[in-house]
């Protein structure tokens, strides 16, 4: 008889001690999808970035393209102008040279014709070349007059492209400045690509790590429930099909979702949109094993039906039953919130066979 007892007290120790540990693993696989779903925002995120990036990058290269050949277009105008500035001086400088001899020479005839006329005149004789020295000064003066009108067009035609030039030159700086803008926006907006292709590269070699973890997670909670001492799960719920444990629209699907640059979510449940404060009721009869706070499910209830399943209600403003307490189908368990990782008011529901995360809805009644 005493021997009988040691068996069963060291059996139900044994018990124990597996339903602790079953217990701690399925807070560690928690724990682990937690971490999962947040490193699988920071990969979407970061995907977004650099997609917004390199989409910024294609942007900015398109006008620095622009502006490129409007450098190139004032730089060759600018060689124009400059170039026939220079002929317009050129043919200036020649002008007033050629009017400074026209001046010397008519003051010259002029000076001449002064000492004939001061010499000749009061003997009342007319000098043979008075005639021809007058002709000549008034030839100076027509071809005087008519280079000053050269010199007067030549000076508008130096002022206007002198002002042309200037003008290019501006134009031609400003789009320079412009290029060398592009040019280093464009070198730190492709730094930081690099930099968030790195850091999807670490998020993506996360992400792939944590999802082994919880496969690992998954496989030993199966064990451990196996090994639990528990009687053989009978797979069958009170009714033929579980009750809702809210009616609502599901916005969220259970399965992987597949998102940008190769990201993906995986949900082992469905999310059910409700306003804030509706009851949440138990799907079947069950033992509440969790209640309380739990990372980014928020306020969770975790109900062992005793037939292998197991059901999770996440997100909830508020817990109306502790960890122990035995529910009844149709029971109100919880109040309904936006408690953890959820965007918007909803309910996070999982079903899980021997600890393996099932498609809920062929199930509901």
């Amino acid at each position: 008889m005493r021997r009988l007892s040691f068996l069963l007290c060291l059996m139900l120790l044994f018990s124990m001690l597996y339903a602790d540990e079953l217990d701690d693993k399925m807070k560690q696989l928690k724990r682990v999808q937690s971490e999962l779903e947040t490193a699988e925002k920071k990969a979407a995120q970061t995907a977004s970035q650099k997609k917004q990036n390199e989409s910024e990058i294609k942007r900015t290269s398109s006008l620095k393209r622009i502006t490129d050949q409007n450098v190139n277009k004032y730089r060759k105008q600018e060689r124009v102008l400059r170039d026939s500035l220079s002929q317009v001086e050129h043919r200036l400088q020649i002008t007033e040279e050629r009017l400074d001899s026209y001046n010397t020479a008519q003051n010259r005839q002029l000076e001449i014709l002064m000492r004939v006329d001061r010499s000749y005149k009061p003997k009342g004789i007319a000098h043979r070349d008075h005639r021809y020295l007058g002709s000549l000064a008034r030839q100076n003066r027509q071809s005087i007059s008519a280079l000053q009108g050269t010199h007067r067009i030549l000076r508008i035609n130096k002022d206007n492209t002198s002002r042309e030039a200037n003008l290019t030159s501006r134009s031609l700086r400003s789009e320079s400045r412009k290029s060398s803008e592009y040019n280093r926006k464009i070198t730190n907006l492709n730094k930081e690509t690099s930099k968030l292709s790195s850091q999807e590269k670490t998020l993506q070699n996360q992400i792939a790590q944590l999802k082994k973890d919880a496969s690992a997670l998954e496989g030993l909670i199966t064990r451990l429930m196996q090994e639990s001492g528990k009687k053989p799960a009978s797979y069958q719920f009170t009714q033929i099909k579980i009750s809702w444990p809210v009616r609502g629209k599901i916005i969220r699907s259970y399965g992987q979702e597949t998102r940008s640059y190769g990201t993906s979510v995986v949900s082992n449940g469905i999310d059910i949109a409700v306003k804030e404060g509706t009851n949440v009721i138990a799907v079947d009869d069950g033992e509440v094993v969790f209640s309380d706070r739990y990372g980014g499910q928020g306020k969770l209830i975790i109900i062992d039906h005793k037939n292998g399943f197991f059901s999770l209600y996440a997100y909830n403003s508020d817990l109306l039953v502790n960890s122990g307490a035995k529910v009844k189908r149709g029971q109100t368990i919880a109040k309904s919130g936006s408690t953890g990782s959820a965007s918007e008011a909803s309910l996070h529901f999982e079903l899980r066979k021997d600890g393996k995360a099932v498609n809920p809805v062929p199930y509901f009644e």
